[in-house]
């Protein structure tokens, strides 16, 4: 019998793509994201480049990683009454990006609603510039609930950047702000991330929180 391709054997280290298609039989038998993470390991897939080739090469054979991991962190983050109480709620999306120097949000029809600087002498890394505005996202979708009276609701929240984000985090002050969170990182075509250098700031109080609502045309 042929010994199996291994990064620690004789053989070469085999490629995410090339593991993902020999393999893809048993991996589309899992359910949980451990099963996928062990298996990353074993194979060396420990840098951000290869976890990143891994996770493109699942999702090329109808595996989405990411997807199921927001599913795990909602399940394991978000109180079944809420999300119950959610589902007959408004579903809310915003737009999230950030440079060193400001905080971006747009509305699901992708309108400017807030673009703000960091304060002066603030000590900003991408980790904390993507943060503040994830946070700053689930604090707009936060008076659009209040404005409309409702008691929970869904914010689908698009992402420029997630690497580093404490995620479980972000879904407990949204929970807390009465919103089940769905998350998605979308770097290209994203108008916050199009609207990081926009000259002046936007305060959201001047905006109409009513293009917030994801409409049909809008899902993604």
């Amino acid at each position: 019998m042929t010994a199996p391709r291994s990064p620690f054997g004789a053989f070469a280290p085999i490629t995410p793509e090339d593991m993902v298609g020999d393999r893809a039989t048993e991996l589309l038998t899992f359910t949980c994201t451990e099963e996928f993470d062990r298996l990353a390991i074993e194979y060396g897939f420990i840098t951000a480049y290869l976890a990143d080739r891994f996770v493109t090469a699942l999702l090329d054979i109808g595996i989405d990683y990411e997807g199921l991991r927001q599913t795990e962190i909602t399940r394991a983050t978000t109180d079944a009454t809420l999300v119950r109480q959610a589902a007959t709620g408004p579903k809310l999306l915003v737009w999230s990006a950030a440079t060193l120097e400001a905080f971006t949000l747009c509305a699901a029809t992708g309108r400017l609603v807030w673009h703000e600087p960091f304060p002066e002498h603030t000590a900003v890394d991408g980790v904390i510039a993507a943060t503040t505005s994830a946070e700053k996202a689930i604090e707009l979708a936060g008076h659009a609930l209040r404005d409309w009276g409702a008691r929970a609701g869904v914010l689908r929240l698009n992402l420029a950047r997630s690497r580093g984000l404490d995620q479980p985090r972000l879904h407990r002050i949204a929970s807390v702000t009465g919103l089940v969170l769905e998350v998605a990182t979308i770097g290209t075509h994203n108008p916050a991330a199009e609207n990081c250098l926009h000259p002046d700031p936007v305060m959201w109080r001047t905006a109409d929180l009513l293009e917030l609502w994801q409409r049909p045309e809008t899902d993604s």
